[in-house]
């Protein structure tokens, strides 16, 4: 394999000693903010608006806590997450790829296949889904000559930002005006695209926010209501000429009336206990339905995959709905993995193969192909054959998800037959071996073997026994009958009886051994000589 001088900039190294995270004392003291207390619309807008501007810390703050409180969009996000990690990875060598590089690309799944949690680091990544970004810090170990990653540490979305002229940079927020460049080798950073935007507005959460805003709106007047729902309106009366004191001392009497059953008041004031509150939570329970509706069509793509109505909802809708999120899983996987191969693959290859250039690195994928029913594919690729249909038996693996053998000394899962069954029962002679060998039909149909064998074991066997010339024409006046009988299904007595006045010395379980292995020889002969007319024709 040529191997060619990567041309890239000369890389600090420092990552592999110590996170940089811990050399920002700025981020040290900083605390995670909660604007989702007192949030209204008003708020809202100002805080995606800054984060637009660069200033990432409040939107991200919010969006940690719309999955803290919001348990619908939790249960959504976590589906949406979790996803890739039901799927099956791989390394690919590059195009057209040397024994050595196919070599380096088995090295890095094994690499890869070591990390200590690896579904975790997926997880963690897929937080992008909903931020529009993840950073995870790498921690490096050396193994002999090899540079390989220990763990991954999940930084809080907040601790970064993007300069004001540069929306698309992201960069960590060490306290100055344009943020700190990420160390080489220090860092995994997954940008995912859930929408169209700049960083800041590429991520779910921002479509979220809405509905969750409005949805905390209608569980607030509910327990509001749900608070006073069945106790009796009360209302203090007091003289005229009564103080402020007088006014507070009515007040908290009222309210406490409620709650302790129990109060007093001054002198010529007077409580009136009027009709009981009365009402319904529909219209805010409706809203709330609409509310989480639209977060599950936004995060998994329909509603049926959470709840059902049992009125509208069909079987159909629901798998319509399963496909659509199979979609988004298999965007979610296409991209997570182009930021494995830009950073994670990039990173190991640098360290340690640096004499091979870019173009030639092995490359990460999800197997998001899809695979068809077994048991229908079973049934319908024989009868298309049988028609004329010519399938590639590639295509076939790939519709299936089988994968096919590395090589002929792979074992493979074949059909245990009788003639199989056969030849594992006794040891072959070293010649039928050696026909094996070099006959490539019958090394393609081991039962084939083991008829050649059974035909010459019963030669041998007749040939001891056709000692003179009597009883050698007596054979050959007997076999063409006897063949003749065999092709008849229901004379196996018949032919028994003929062997048994042919060789009367025989017993009568040995010539029924010799007599099953006789038609079972002569079938397979049979498909062979048929097998053989088909190829010259």
């Amino acid at each position: 394999m040529a191997k060619k001088k990567s041309k890239s900039k000369t890389q600090d190294r420092s990552a592999l000693e110590q996170n940089q995270t811990a050399d920002v004392a700025w981020l040290a003291n900083q605390w995670q903010e909660h604007p989702v207390v007192g949030l209204t619309p008003q708020r809202l807008h100002q805080l995606l608006t800054n984060a637009e501007q660069g200033n990432l810390q409040a939107q991200a703050d919010l969006f940690c806590d719309m999955e803290e409180r919001d348990g619908h969009i939790f249960s959504e996000m976590d589906k949406r997450k979790k996803g890739i990690n039901g799927l099956a990875w791989g390394v690919n060598p590059p195009k057209n790829a040397s024994e050595a590089e196919r070599k380096i690309a088995e090295e890095v799944a094994e690499w890869i296949d070591d990390i200590k949690d690896f579904e975790m680091f997926l997880f963690d990544a897929m937080d992008a889904v909903g931020h529009g970004y993840s950073c995870q810090e790498v921690e490096w170990h050396q193994m002999g000559s090899l540079w390989l990653p220990k763990s991954f540490e999940y930084v809080n979305p907040r601790n970064f930002m993007t300069p004001y002229d540069q929306p698309n940079e992201l960069r960590l927020n060490d306290g100055s005006h344009e943020g700190a460049d990420f160390w080489d080798f220090g860092w995994f950073i997954h940008q995912h695209k859930a929408k169209s935007g700049y960083i800041a507005r590429s991520g779910l959460h921002r479509v979220l926010a809405w509905p969750f805003l409005f949805k905390n709106y209608g569980i607030r007047d509910v327990m509001e209501f749900l608070e006073t729902y069945g106790l009796p309106s009360k209302i203090g009366k007091y003289p005229s000429g009564a103080t402020e004191k007088e006014k507070m001392t009515l007040l908290r009497a009222v309210m406490s009336i409620g709650r302790n059953a129990g109060g007093i008041i001054p002198h010529g004031m007077s409580i009136d206990f009027e009709a009981a509150t009365d009402g319904d939570t529909k219209n805010h329970f409706d809203l709330v339905k609409w509310c989480e509706q639209t977060e599950s069509k936004v995060i998994v793509g329909g509603t049926l995959l959470s709840q059902a109505d049992g009125k509208t909802s069909t079987n159909a809708q629901s798998q319509t709905h399963e496909v659509q999120f199979e979609k988004l899983v298999k965007s979610d996987a296409k991209q997570l993995a182009r930021s494995i191969n830009d950073c994670l693959i990039k990173y190991l290859m640098q360290l340690n193969y640096p004499e091979i250039a870019p173009d030639r690195y092995p490359s990460f994928y999800f197997d998001t192909t899809d695979t068809e029913d077994m048991e229908v594919f079973s049934e319908a690729l024989p009868k298309l054959v049988e028609i004329g249909f010519q399938i590639p038996r590639a295509w076939g693996h790939k519709k299936l998800g089988i994968p096919e053998p590395a090589d002929d000394k792979e074992p493979v899962l074949a059909v245990v037959q009788q003639a199989q069954l056969a030849v594992n029962r006794m040891a072959l002679p070293a010649q039928y071996l050696a026909a094996l060998n070099q006959n490539p039909v019958s090394s393609a149909h081991p039962a084939e073997l083991s008829a050649i064998y059974f035909q010459n074991l019963l030669d041998e066997q007749v040939q001891q026994r056709l000692d003179n010339q009597h009883v050698q024409q007596q054979a050959e006046t007997l076999l063409p009958q006897l063949i003749e009988r065999l092709g008849q299904a229901d004379d196996i007595e018949g032919a028994l009886a003929m062997l048994t006045e042919a060789f009367p010395d025989r017993d009568l379980q040995s010539l029924q051994d010799d007599l099953e292995t006789l038609i079972f020889a002569s079938d397979v002969l049979g498909r062979l000589s048929t097998h053989e007319g088909r190829k010259r024709g």
